[in-house]
């Protein structure tokens, strides 16, 4: 079931579809106890913010694409006991990017994982800030980024995980990889643990660099030209975040990835 009223989407039950947020402010969305609901979203415009909130032991896997339109985006979500929110970003447009979520895991056994994919080219910024605040016991967050920033661009990702005092076997982790392709790309990865609690878990990983020479040589010594070759590379790097869309999403990424050379 969902109901619509004044940009309140409120979902019960099993649901699977997509969701327009368009020409709005602000837009509310509820996760009743005990739902499980997966929302596509696509092209977000004149969006400022989306408030999420998941009532104990909900799901609910929110994935958004961004191929064309402006991508000004903020996500505020409140998850409550034995909830999890899992949110995968596939962002190929062309043009400046500007995207914050903060997501407070407020119930015992609550989870949050925010999965990126991200292509710069020309002179575009693409800048990503994922907060965590883990505020009670037994609570978990996961980051994954990736990006590919090409000629004059830049990707900048900020990752905050917060575990709050006396948030006892929180567990938080962190992974950020950017392949520059130009050497004047570039790219910025800020990986920031607070921790005020003992007895948890924490790590961030964090890898920017240039396009490995053994790579490129090893698909041009089998015939394939520079072009090419590096069109695979970025395939391989970034193709995988289509696995969390359906079939038509999936293509356009590979199409939109595949042409981005």
């Amino acid at each position: 079931m969902e109901s619509n009223a004044n940009n309140l989407h409120i979902y019960e039950g099993i649901n699977s579809q997509s969701i327009v947020l368009d020409g709005v402010n602000k837009s509310e969305i509820i996760i009743k106890k005990d739902s499980q609901v997966t929302l596509d979203i696509e092209d977000v415009i004149n969006i400022t913010n989306l408030d999420l909130i998941l009532e104990e032991n909900s799901i609910l896997s929110l994935k958004i694409l961004s191929t064309w339109k402006l991508f000004d985006f903020s996500i505020t979500a409140n998850v409550n006991k034995n909830a999890s929110l899992n949110i995968v970003i596939a962002d190929f447009r062309e043009g400046d990017t500007n995207f914050k979520s903060i997501v407070n895991l407020k119930g015992e056994n609550s989870s949050s994982e925010v999965k990126l994919a991200s292509l710069s080219n020309k002179e575009y910024i693409k800048k990503y800030s994922i907060s965590f605040n883990h505020e009670v016991k037994e609570t978990t967050s996961n980051i994954e980024a990736y990006g590919v920033s090409k000629d004059y661009s830049k990707i900048h990702i900020d990752g905050i995980s917060h575990i709050y005092e006396d948030s006892i076997k929180a567990n938080a982790s962190q992974s950020a990889r950017v392949i520059l392709f130009d050497d004047t790309s570039k790219a910025v990865a800020n990986p920031i643990l607070r921790i005020d609690c003992n007895d948890v878990k924490a790590k961030h990983a964090c890898a920017i660099g240039s396009l490995k020479d053994e790579h490129l040589f090893y698909l041009l010594s089998r015939g394939i030209n520079v072009v090419e070759a590096r069109n695979l590379i970025t395939l391989g790097y970034l193709l995988p975040v289509s696995k969390y869309f359906d079939k038509e999403k999936a293509k356009k990424i590979e199409e939109i990835i595949g042409g981005s050379f």
